[in-house]
């Protein structure tokens, strides 16, 4: 595999003409001083391409809904990843309606007639690409944050805080023109696309109970409830216990975006009904207690390197940092502007490629939220915290373990479990699809120094990163978060500047999923098949630990995915991916080869459709 470097890195900004005569989009870094996200590593170059800025003010949104006092819409990793597919189709299709590609023509005109309730509007005459996006965008994203909200358990001061954020980043676009004809096309255009994906009811319709039987999630020990106002504008009134489980009927509801075929997961070990599935799990569940507990029990062999990659990768809605899918998007923003076409980044060819990539990538992530959810939720299989303390065998578990977990980063709360069931992992499958269709694109429009790789197998899309978990100014507080404060003048422990390298998107997929397993919120098989990243012994579906007592994993460069399983009564012939990698990997597989060419209208799940979990009120 090849090793060389990007002939622009992604953090120097590309040289600029004296005059270029082309309009830019302010920086935003001094812009916001509420509830401020402290600066990034990203060179503000960046936001002056206008897709860039427009995919920034998604996820600068994504953040400030899931940060303390906000509490806004669009909450959790499914339905942040929906409403950043929304942003991004609506962006993509008022970009190449006044710039058509020779192929594939835009997703919206695919529609058959009927599938909408309102009619696409008329590109002709149409001709300022820039207004266009900037007009669907900001409709999208004030119908996903709108100003009137009048839910009870959405504080007003949280609407004020989205609102006003988002006026702030209508008035930082530099050359906005609101009255023109191409920003009123993209407006229409955004109603279009908002009302054929929305999905109104969000994560909370139905009720949802969990059973008290082996291997099914349950509520768990250390974070059973939570203690909320009733009132969101009145902290200090009436207290009520919420127990979160989130989105339970979505994956079942939610209208699909690109996929063009159904694709689901194999029965994870312990459930199924294979002699050999016990030895599997037995396993699994000792690697999760070497490799996932927290720090101060003997039994916990994990290194501080994987530690650090179980916090690099967590975004686990955060306060100021949000959900999965906006790291994601922050990593691919620093590829996109490494290996783009041109040097200037305003460039017409940049414009037309970023569209693209993040239409792709981000219609992909929201179809792994959809499926993920669908399947988590099917299995209903529990998290590691539980099945290590509730296992019931002499030999196996422990009833005081506790996990590492999700950190609850810029709070003063404890680290906390992910109120969903475990498999397939969430994390594995948005990574995997979003990180596939950047292996897929940049094989399919090759360019110096990249090279050429199977889908299958790595690539040498080389890459730098500062997750937000771990910048050197995050933190884990000591009182409770002030919003009237910087968070740099907030007394916690700071956590350490990690700036990380990675060679390839293959190893990216891989770090990612596992990173779960450092953090003891997920079991490895959430990820994958442990034939596929484990070295063997000579015991049958038992995997060899170093000298250290740690997990031994296969170098990333010979890592595959080719293990698959069975699913009881669906089709005996028929092999499925075991875990969210694989998962992940087939949706992008699917989208990208239909390249957005097909209506969400027209996407309908194909074959034999297992029974579903009974859901408590569905």
């Amino acid at each position: 595999m090849s090793t060389a470097t990007p002939s622009q890195p992604a953090d120097t900004p590309p040289a600029q003409p004296a005059d270029t005569g082309k309009e830019h989009c302010v920086s935003t870094k001094e812009s916001f001083k509420e509830l401020e996200l402290p600066d990034t590593d990203e060179s503000s170059d960046y936001n002056n391409n206008y897709i860039l800025y427009w995919n920034y003010a998604g996820l600068e949104l994504n953040r400030l809904t899931h940060s303390e006092t906000v509490f806004g819409p669009q909450q959790g990793p499914p339905i942040s990843a929906r409403a950043l597919g929304i942003l991004h189709m609506a962006i993509h299709d008022a970009y190449f309606a006044i710039h058509p590609p020779q192929s594939p023509e835009p997703f919206e005109t695919f529609l058959k007639p009927g599938t909408s309730k309102t009619s696409l509007p008329d590109p002709t005459g149409i001709s300022d690409a820039k207004q266009a996006v900037a007009g669907a965008a900001i409709t999208v994203l004030k119908k996903l944050y709108p100003s009137d909200q009048d839910n009870p358990q959405v504080s007003a001061l949280g609407t004020k805080h989205l609102v006003k954020r988002l006026q702030k980043l209508e008035t930082g676009f530099a050359g906005l023109e609101k009255g023109s004809d191409s920003y009123e096309y993209g407006q229409k255009l955004g109603e279009v696309m908002f009302n054929l994906l929305d999905h109104p009811a969000g994560a909370d319709e139905g009720c949802y109970e969990p059973k008290d039987k082996r291997y099914f999630f349950e509520d768990e020990p250390t974070h059973p409830v939570r203690i909320v106002p009733k009132l969101p504008d009145h902290p200090d009134g009436e207290q009520v216990v919420k127990r979160p489980r989130h989105a339970p009927v979505y994956g079942k509801r939610a209208k699909r975006f690109a996929i063009q075929e159904d694709h689901y997961i194999a029965d994870p070990p312990g459930k199924g009904k294979a002699a050999n599935q016990t030895a599997e799990y037995d396993d699994a569940l000792d690697d999760v207690i070497r490799m996932g507990g927290a720090p101060y029990l003997p039994s916990t062999k994990r290194s501080p390197a994987q530690a650090a990659r179980g916090y690099f990768w967590a975004y686990d809605g955060a306060n100021l940092i949000g959900t999965p899918p906006r790291l994601y998007n922050q990593i691919l923003r620093r590829i996109a502007v490494a290996y783009k076409p041109e040097t200037v980044i305003t460039h017409e060819a940049n414009n037309a490629e970023f569209a693209r990539l993040f239409a792709l990538a981000n219609a992909a992530m929201a179809d792994a939220g959809i499926l993920a959810w669908r399947e988590k939720y099917h299995f209903e299989f529990w998290r590691p915290l539980s099945g290590v303390r509730s296992d019931g065998r002499d030999d196996h578990g422990d009833p005081f373990w506790l996990s590492l977990g999700a950190p609850a980063t810029n709070s003063h709360e404890l680290s906390f479990k992910p109120p969903f069931p475990a498999y397939p992992s969430g994390h594995a499958t948005f990574g995997a699809a979003c990180f596939q269709i950047v292996r897929l694109y940049y094989s399919d429009n090759p360019r110096p120094p990249l090279g050429s790789w199977k889908a299958d197998e790595p690539d040498n899309i080389e890459f730098d990163f500062v997750s937000d978990e771990l910048n050197g100014r995050s933190r884990d507080l000591r009182q409770r978060y002030d919003p009237k404060a910087p968070i740099t003048d907030q007394v916690g422990t700071v956590r350490t500047k990690v700036e990380r390298h990675f060679n390839s998107c293959w190893e990216a997929i891989w770090e990612n999923a596992l990173s779960r397993v450092y953090l003891g919120v997920h079991w490895r098989f959430d990820a994958c098949a442990a034939k596929d990243i484990l070295m063997p012994t000579a015991t049958e579906d038992v995997y060899a630990v170093d000298d250290h007592g740690r997990t031994v994993y296969k170098p990333v460069h010979d890592v595959r995915y080719e293990t698959t399983g069975k699913r009881d009564k669906m089709p005996e012939a028929r092999k499925y991916p075991i875990g969210g990698i694989g998962l992940g990997i087939e949706i992008a597989n699917d989208i990208f080869a239909g390249k957005l060419t097909q209506s969400p209208s027209d996407v309908q799940p194909k074959g034999p459709t297992p029974p579903m979990a009974k859901q408590g009120g569905s």
